[in-house]
């Protein structure tokens, strides 16, 4: 894995951002008065691609199996932190294969790859993977994008029909996903609608969403917060009925506390357990550091080796890094997870390897999509630390067609 710089001019790659913001939705170019595009790539070579696509789909086909065994035990549904309102709807929706999820690989030092959490429930990067492929290919002389997303995506929806595009409408950056995937569905001559869950209405045996008859959903909306939509009720006969993408059971895979779960030898074989050891870190229900006090005083003793996480959260806010947070705060967090043993897991700190791009060192998450089961395309980001945020800048993920080594 290397980085290469585009082939384009100053006034190509301004055009590039032009391009993104106004046809391709990306307003967000400018994040905490940074840019967050960078004229750079990563570059995969053929083997490392094979290899992130093998892992990819594996992951996505041993998280249905548990997922399965998991939706229809309230009490493993309590401990992955699901809402009692939300696990309802969860044990009556009927069992999808719908997906549209990404998992983010992070290259380790050690020479592997690992993932810390599997973002199946909002996803975001629309806007960039479907741009990617369309704008880029003329700046990568010699590399090949792999980016199905758009027709992976269009495959996985119903094709006849309006779409119902259920968002967190007061989010200008949830807003611009679902206007590019309204792109690709009229680029079919399909109809779509944006709305919100709030907005879901039965009449005559029929699903309405501001006034339009859907044939399916797309769910771009934490399915946490579906305990607290007004017509709640309405979605417990919904999810029986309407197809969507996503379900609301991919919220169990959504959880940070799966990888805990994961270890139960009652819910996993030992395959699959070995294949999640070997590219996930492991993780501990909080619960178990109060059991003794010596396992909880390693979380003050030993920083660097643990990170904090509550079970959902989005863009890293509900994360403590004891590598990356002042003693005196860690301590806080600490205390704080102690109190509260059920709402937290403990993960074991792994060393991401930095990539090395123009202005020195920054580390990669490689995001790989997956629709339905299959590999879709790659979204990935890089950060000045070893800790993903909004702040991560995004750059394209390109094949080596030459190095086959």
């Amino acid at each position: 894995m290397r980085t290469v710089r585009w082939q384009c001019t100053p006034a190509e790659f301004q055009d590039y951002l032009k391009a993104m913001r106004f046809r391709y939705h990306k307003w967000d170019t400018f994040v905490c008065g940074g840019l967050n595009l960078i004229p750079e790539s990563i570059v995969l070579t053929e083997q490392e691609h094979a290899l992130i696509v093998s892992m990819t789909e594996r992951l996505a086909a041993q998280l249905r199996d548990l997922e399965r065994r998991v939706r229809t035990r309230p009490e493993l549904l309590r401990k992955l932190g699901i809402p009692d309102a939300v696990a309802g709807m969860i044990e009556r929706e009927v069992d999808s294969r719908l997906q549209l999820a990404r998992y983010d690989f992070f290259p380790t030092t050690s020479g592997g790859w690992a993932v810390s959490e599997f973002n199946e429930d909002v996803p975001g990067g629309f806007n960039e993977v479907v741009a990617a492929p369309e704008l880029l290919p003329t700046f990568h002389s010699g590399f090949k994008f792999v980016d199905r997303f758009a027709e992976c995506f269009l495959s996985a929806v119903p094709n006849q029909g309006t779409i119902g595009l259920m968002y967190a409408t007061g989010y200008s950056e949830d807003m611009q996903h679902m206007l590019i995937l309204k792109k690709l569905l009229e680029r079919r001559e399909q109809p779509a609608v944006l709305c919100s869950p709030r907005h879901l209405r039965r009449s005559w045996g029929r699903w309405i969403a501001q006034g339009e008859r859907l044939s399916g959903a797309v769910r771009f909306y934490p399915a946490e917060w579906f305990t607290f939509l007004e017509n709640r009720r309405l979605w417990l006969r919904a999810v029986q009925e309407l197809p969507m993408l996503n379900p609301l059971c991919r919220l169990i895979s959504q959880s940070k506390a799966i990888f805990a779960l994961w270890n139960d030898s009652e819910l996993t074989s030992v395959a699959e357990r070995e294949f999640y050891h070997s590219v996930a870190p492991k993780t501990v229900f909080m619960t178990e550091f109060c059991k003794e006090a010596e396992a909880a005083e390693s979380l003050r003793r030993e920083p660097g080796r643990w990170v904090l996480k509550q079970p959902f959260g989005r863009m890293g806010e509900t994360v403590a890094m004891g590598s990356l947070t002042p003693a005196a705060e860690w301590e806080v967090c600490v205390k704080h997870a102690l109190q509260k043993p059920t709402e937290y897991v403990a993960q074991d700190c792994f060393q991401v390897q930095p990539l090395e791009f123009s202005n020195g060192p920054l580390y990669p998450a490689i995001g790989a999509y997956v629709i339905n089961g299959r590999f879709a395309g790659y979204y990935s980001r890089v950060a000045a630390q070893p800790f993903l945020t909004h702040q991560a800048h995004y750059v394209p993920t390109v094949i080596d067609v030459y190095n086959h080594s």
